[in-house]
């Protein structure tokens, strides 16, 4: 994943040295004066930069030419001319001048000397009245150089707010984070560089690049609708990328969708006939999402010689055709030896049916449970129908029902079928007559009815009171505590949540949702409390943090503590858009402009990244815009801030518009 930054060329610096020749000797022959005893007369100290210049120049040129040994000469007696420079300049009392210190740095960098290139390029950035671009990235190249890749991206980083949008700094971080496995760090930058390239540079080399590691980020980060939008982008520019395809293809596997899953597996096929890895991946889904095709492409297979003498595929050509001889024994062994594969479960359980076996409930219900944990829900439910249909009457059959149809609700749950999970809830809740089992299922359906958009808080508050009745659980109270927040009957969900923490004082969640209805009923002093003591029995509480260090910038309280306590939550979630929010509306308090407009621009893009705007971020924007007495960009955010309100109108908002508009106009 990781590419080395390239060498940057250098044009001005043949200008300046052809510049400087022609003033070496200007002086009359008469008046000349020794500057430097390793000079002439009337050679200036610059004379030995001049020729430095030139040298590194044809190093870069030797490089490019593929000629080592030239370039390393070059480069060589570039530090030689720059040492007798920075002699001459010590004979007259001056140090290193910026440029020459930078010039050396990257000489040493080339011929490998890495401390001596560190040592230079800090000697730079000291003589240096504004850090340049180019400097920061030799910095950055030292450190990938040296193999600190962790010095690489604070390089990197302690410079971003000042080069905010540069496509460069962000691909960069992007990519050093990536090849650090910090997948969270590493989606952040390549979700800004990509809004970037979007507003600023639609023609960006980085274009596709982005968009295929945005798309290998997604994937990891369980964010698979978005993997597949990011790689669909990059395979209009690259439709034969196989690995791209494939990824597609178990993307769609995971989420269920067989129908595209087999598209990208044949567009494999189509591309390379050979690939075997596509041919029997789609010989599985064949069989167990499209039944009757699978005999013809079975014997398609056949006919290209790519069903194996042994393993799955051959399995279940065997199933298919008809040859069930020893195929039990060798399924169960194949099972036994790579339990994590799916199909050979759905190939037994289908040959458990067939052939009448009296392990079948048990397969069944195996096989099932296994397509539930590997995100199958569709096919897991099958199963379970299935398995539901052939319980025959006898004497724990109700209790065996009730245990399907819960196992169905939560398939159903998975894929979003609130009002079809609730149902088979009921179903379950009905059929059993267990007292364990009922309390499990009630508190179940309670959970369920605040799913969604269902709007059934009240009938979550009705289940749970009558069970509390029976079992006054703590998460009894603290699931009606949330129906409660939902209802906006704050002081009613305090009083759930206190009766939780009598039950289970050690339960952080309990305290940071008790914190959350003390807000709202503006108790600011029990707020604070209940997020601090959340923090002190999770130290990774990423969200109260974030709560904590927001509220105390909004109420100009304790600047430094915020500051660090969203730092914090930062830093445990880079990706998480409210909180990029927060610490930029911190640093925009603290006036630190540059700063928040880095991180609102990492809370807008990360949130338009996982589909949706936040009028609050768009708000902050337009806040930071107008400090920064930038009244269009402030008008632009406001504006869109008010477009994606959902209710009523922000009477705030409406002001800082008119506002803003009428300075435009005057």
């Amino acid at each position: 994943m990781f590419q080395a930054i390239k060498t940057p060329n250098h044009p001005f610096l043949f200008v300046f040295f052809c510049f400087l020749s022609l003033s070496l000797f200007s002086a009359e022959p008469g008046t000349r004066t020794k500057e430097c005893s390793l000079l002439e007369p009337g050679v200036p100290a610059e004379f030995f930069l001049s020729r430095a210049l030139r040298e590194q120049v044809d190093g870069f040129q030797a490089s490019q030419r593929r000629k080592p040994e030239d370039s390393k000469l070059s480069f060589e007696r570039s530090v030689s001319f720059l040492d007798s420079y920075h002699l001459c300049l010590k004979e007259v009392g001056k140090e290193p001048s910026a440029l020459s210190s930078e010039t050396q740095s990257l000489n040493y960098l080339e011929l490998g000397s890495l401390e001596k290139a560190w040592e230079w390029s800090e000697s730079a950035i000291g003589k240096s009245p504004e850090v340049s671009k180019d400097l920061v990235l030799l910095q950055t190249r030292i450190r990938i150089r040296q193999g600190e890749l962790a010095k690489a991206s604070d390089v990197l980083e302690s410079s971003l707010h000042k080069f905010p949008n540069d496509p460069d700094f962000l691909y960069l971080l992007g990519n050093i984070n990536f090849e650090r496995k910090l997948w969270n760090h590493s989606i952040l930058y390549y979700t800004a560089l990509s809004f970037v390239i979007e507003r600023r540079d639609n023609h960006s080399k980085y274009k596709f690049l982005t968009a295929k590691a945005l798309g290998e980020l997604n994937y990891k980060l369980d964010y698979p609708k978005i993997a597949i939008k990011r790689y669909n982008e990059y395979t209009t520019a690259y439709k034969n990328d196989v690995e791209v395809l494939f990824r597609l293809a178990q993307i769609y596997f995971v989420l269920g969708d067989f129908k595209h899953c087999r598209q990208y597996l044949e567009q494999i096929r189509e591309k390379n006939p050979r690939d075997l890895d596509a041919s029997h991946m789609l010989a599985e889904i064949y069989f167990m999402d499209a039944r009757d095709l699978a005999p013809t492409y079975f014997a398609t297979l056949k006919k290209e010689k790519k069903i194996p003498k042994e393993g799955i595929v051959f399995l279940l050509d065997k199933l298919v055709s008809g040859s069930k001889t020893g195929l039990e024994a060798k399924l169960r062994t194949y099972i036994q030896e790579n339990p994590g594969r799916l199909s050979p479960r759905v190939a037994l359980l289908e040959l458990a049916e067939k052939e009448k076996l009296p392990d079948y409930e048990i397969l069944s219900a195996d096989t099932a449970q296994y397509a539930y944990e590997y995100r199958q829900y569709l096919t897991a439910e099958k199963i379970l129908r299935r398995g539901l249909s052939q319980i025959t009457a006898k004497e724990n059959a109700f209790e065996e029902r009730s245990l399907y149809y819960e196992k169905i609700s939560s398939c159903q749950e998975m894929l979003g079928l609130w009002n079809h999970s609730i149902l088979s809830t009921r179903e379950a809740l009905r059929l059993t007559k267990e007292t364990e089992k009922s309390l499990r299922l009630r508190f179940r359906l309670a959970y369920l009815y605040l799913q969604g958009n269902l709007k059934k808080e009240s009938l979550s508050v009705s289940v749970l009171s009558e069970t509390i009745k029976e079992n006054p659980n703590p998460t009894h109270y603290y699931l009606r505590g949330l129906a409660y927040f939902q209802l906006s009957k704050y002081k009613e969900s305090v009083s759930d949540f206190s009766e939780a923490i009598k039950l289970d004082p050690k339960n952080f969640n309990y305290y940071f949702y008790r914190a959350t209805a003390f807000d709202k009923l503006k108790q600011f002093s029990d707020t604070e409390s209940d997020l601090k003591t959340t923090i002190s029995l999770n130290p990774n509480a990423s969200n109260a943090m974030n709560y904590l260090g927001y509220l105390y910038a909004e109420k100009d309280m304790n600047p430094e503590e915020a500051n660090k306590l969203l730092n914090q939550a930062v830093s445990l979630e880079p990706d998480n858009p409210a909180f990029q929010d927060s610490l930029g509306w911190v640093l925009y308090r603290k006036k630190d402009f540059n700063r928040a407009l880095l991180h609102l621009n990492f809370a807008a893009s990360l949130a338009l990244e996982r589909g949706f705007e936040d009028p609050v971020i768009y708000e902050h924007l337009g806040d930071v815009y107008l400090a920064k007495k930038d009244p269009v960009n402030a008008l632009q955010f406001f504006k869109l801030s008010e477009s994606k309100l959902k209710l009523e109108s922000n009477k705030d908002l409406v002001a800082k518009i008119k506002k803003v508009q009428k300075e435009i106009s005057e």
